[in-house]
């Protein structure tokens, strides 16, 4: 995918994406007669909370089952976000280094040239 393919599903994915994680929990009720407090595998969920940080502070959502499956979707499209990002940023990174490697190559060949005048 070019470059400019890239950009535009970039701009897709800024337009609904949600930074976060998503994070699954199994819960015991604190009831002692529920099943939960002695069997594990009967414990209540599993609950989904989406997971940030902002302005400093960690936050956990409860995210009630009518929403989870547009919050995922909202989710993935960070997941998107950011590997469209890491793509552009490895090439750019990549062209940086050509660049860097072909003033090196020119100074290489302006001391070469220097060195070759100076010993005629």
């Amino acid at each position: 995918m070019g470059k400019d393919e890239l950009l535009a599903e970039l701009g897709e994915a800024a337009l609904t994406m949600i930074q976060g994680s998503l994070s699954e929990v199994t819960r015991q009720c604190g009831d002692p007669s529920c099943a939960c407090a002695w069997d594990p595998q009967r414990r209540h969920g599993p609950h989904l909370y989406l997971k940030f940080s902002a302005e400093g502070k960690a936050h956990s959502v409860y995210v009630p089952p009518d929403h989870a499956p547009a919050l995922r979707d909202l989710h993935q499209a960070w997941v998107r976000f950011q590997q469209i990002g890491t793509e552009l940023a490895s090439a750019n990174r990549e062209r940086f280094l050509r660049s860097l490697d072909r003033d090196k190559q020119r100074a290489k060949a302006r001391r070469a040239k220097a060195r070759a005048k100076s010993t005629r």
